[in-house]
């Protein structure tokens, strides 16, 4: 039986996220938990659950900027007319553009600095370009917490999962990503460099 994300209609609106977000962790609104170095990042009980949606609002300098860090050069990243001219609704994000999406209520500053976050795989199915001016409800969910000895503590590895829809609930992206958690940092030998 699959499980769909679709954001619960309540009288509570969803919160408004500008993206791309880039001072905020990539856990935003998951339980995490802060404690010693070799303690979980997160929760284990968070693994199943959908967070709670968030509406982002897709702008045209955003996409046009994200487009321009890529190196595109297709007119439809930058130019609304040339955008238009193929079908589309307005400059177009490119395919990775639904990675800097966010899910949740509530956006946490990002974790302790003796932790290290690194993404080894990221994989992304579109169903619909994503415009600018569009409105997409994302709701994200842990999918997979395991963990592995490491030399300096141990390693955790976070597939993450993440859904994106219209206000219509029209499926537009979903985007799986494993993120490795490193508790600590090698610390330099006495009198190295």
């Amino acid at each position: 039986m699959t499980h769909s994300p679709s954001p619960s209609r309540t009288s509570a609106e969803p919160p408004v996220v500008n993206p791309p977000v880039a001072d905020r962790s990539p856990f935003a609104g998951l339980p995490v938990v802060n404690l010693a170095a070799n303690s979980p990042v997160l929760d284990p009980g968070a693994v199943g659950s959908w967070s709670k949606p968030a509406v982002n609002e897709i702008e045209r300098g955003a996409v046009c900027r994200f487009a321009d860090s890529l190196g595109e050069t297709n007119p439809i990243y930058f130019d609304p007319d040339a955008a238009r001219s193929q079908g589309y609704r307005d400059v177009v994000a490119p395919l990775t553009f639904a990675f800097t999406l966010r899910s949740s209520l509530e956006l946490q500053e990002a974790g302790q600095p003796n932790r290290t976050v690194l993404t080894s795989d990221q994989q992304v199915e579109s169903f619909a370009p994503i415009c600018a001016g569009d409105r997409i409800s994302v709701c994200s969910r842990v999918a997979e917490i395991t963990q592995r000895p490491g030399n300096v503590g141990p390693l955790e590895f976070v597939v993450m999962e993440d859904e994106g829809r219209t206000a219509d609930d029209q499926l537009v992206f979903r985007t799986r990503r494993t993120l490795i958690i490193r508790s600590g940092r090698e610390q330099p030998a006495a009198g190295g460099e």
